[in-house]
């Protein structure tokens, strides 16, 4: 007489090989497949919401690219206008008065 196996797996899998063959019936309905691939490529439009949120993110990513870009090229001519200017910071109702005259 076989002695049963001390592992739990191993009872597991004794188990599943005494088990009896599943004999149903598995296949799909008759017409299935063709609902399926008919539904998968029906074309609805995507709403606006759908829409926004796939191209959110790129446009995001672009935008600071583009903000990156205009610092980058612009930070150099920006230093040399403010590098002597501190009286225009110290005052700036002054200087909007100046210049709206």
């Amino acid at each position: 007489m076989k002695t049963p196996p001390a592992n739990p797996w191993d009872r597991l899998v004794t188990a599943a090989r005494r088990a009896p063959a599943d004999t149903r019936d598995v296949s799909a309905p008759s017409g299935f497949a063709t609902r399926v691939s008919a539904l998968a490529f029906a074309s609805k439009e995507p709403s606006f919401s759908a829409v926004f949120a796939r191209y959110t993110p790129r446009a995001l990513c672009a935008c600071g690219f583009v903000m990156l870009l205009a610092v980058t090229l612009n930070l150099g001519s920006a230093l040399k206008t403010f590098e002597g200017e501190a009286t225009a910071i110290d005052d700036p109702v002054a200087e909007w008065l100046d210049a709206s005259s």
